[in-house]
């Protein structure tokens, strides 16, 4: 998403109108979820997709009606398995659609526009608010921060509480109204403990599932942007011992831990259960994961402390390389997300 948010922020910079087309609800195989979107420029060109083929076309077709008449439509869309064979899916579905026409020049929608650029900048967490049109009106924006503030205006009867409750794109029902609830920034941050090769490998699949990837080690030499283009931040720590010192873990953290030792992992790992990180793995043989546990009950944490731990991290695919390790972790990462986000 966040690339269309920059395309958005640049048009409205440039006082250029566009489209936006929003998933908001699908059913059966429907090639994309709630929340997939498509960016319609003045000229036809795109950015995005809503699910590709015969659904791409005909929301493109509506788009250039709505980019004319400045307009939004809600506009459902059924498909044969027939349909489906020329799409990302292979049976037949429903999906509703919002195309909306979006006017740079609305002072209030380019603060909603401002302020999820800078999310995206900043990798801070926001929730786009779509309040859906009834009948010919248009959309109403807002933005909500994690703190409660709000950008724009939220329609009665929804609160900020029910916003940021919401885990991944939601199409929300309040009184006699809905609203199209966005997530930014909240589908992970991985921090990789560790700059050695697999979290070379590592780095660059975590980056590309959507994860914000932050690489730290106590070596400038190896913590640096040549082996790691793709990574969103690197960290030079003082020392594992004081891991947590540059970083702030929440729940949407995703902690690997790869160093190149036991007492670095160890040390790494005593911070990280004191936090409430969604997700821990520590990589290692059955054997020095269980000396580490051992060590670690001893200094108090529990047997419930412990099961948070993926260790040895990864799923069981016989990986053996570090590019096939860093498959396998990634893999673990994403089936977790997508249970948490459920």
């Amino acid at each position: 998403m966040n690339q269309i948010l920059f395309e958005m922020a640049d048009l409205q910079s440039r006082g250029e109108p566009f489209v936006l087309a929003t998933v908001i609800s699908r059913n059966g195989s429907a090639p994309r979820s709630a929340g997939a979107r498509m960016l319609i420029r003045a000229d036809g060109s795109t950015s995005g997709t809503v699910g590709g083929g015969i659904l791409e076309a005909r929301v493109q077709r509506l788009a250039a009606e709505v980019m004319v008449n400045h307009t939004a439509v809600i506009q459902g869309f059924s498909f044969t398995g027939k349909d489906a064979s020329t799409m990302d899916s292979i049976c037949g579905g429903q999906v509703e659609v919002l195309v909306e026409w979006l006017d740079s020049k609305d002072p209030a929608l380019a603060e909603v526009i401002m302020g999820l650029q800078e999310a995206a900048s900043h990798h801070l967490k926001a929730w786009l608010v779509t309040c859906l049109p009834a009948r010919s009106s248009s959309p109403l924006h807002a933005l909500v921060h994690p703190d409660g503030r709000v950008t724009g205006c939220l329609p009665p009867g929804l609160s900020t509480d029910t916003v940021v409750a919401i885990r991944h794109p939601d199409l929300v029902h309040f009184g006699q109204q809905q609203a199209m609830i966005d997530p930014v920034n909240i589908n992970g941050t991985a921090y990789v403990f560790g700059a050695g090769h697999v979290s070379r490998s590592l780095a660059e699949f975590t980056a590309s599932v959507g994860f914000w990837t932050v690489v730290l080690d106590d070596r400038p030499e190896f913590a640096n942007p040549q082996r790691f283009p793709l990574a969103d931040q690197l960290v030079v720590l003082d020392s594992f011992s004081d891991a947590l010192a540059k970083v702030e873990i929440d729940r949407d953290s995703y902690v690997v831990i790869v160093t190149r030792g036991h007492l670095n992992d160890r040390a790494v790992l005593e911070h990280v259960l004191k936090t409430e990180a969604g997700y821990i793995g520590m990589i290692g043989s059955r054997r020095k994961c269980e000396l580490i546990f051992q060590e670690l009950r001893k200094e108090g944490f529990s047997d419930e402390d412990i099961r948070r731990v993926h260790a040895p991290i990864g799923l069981p695919i016989d990986a053996e390389t570090p590019e096939e390790i860093g498959v396998s972790i990634v893999a673990e990462m994403i089936r977790d997300r997508a249970k948490r986000n459920q």
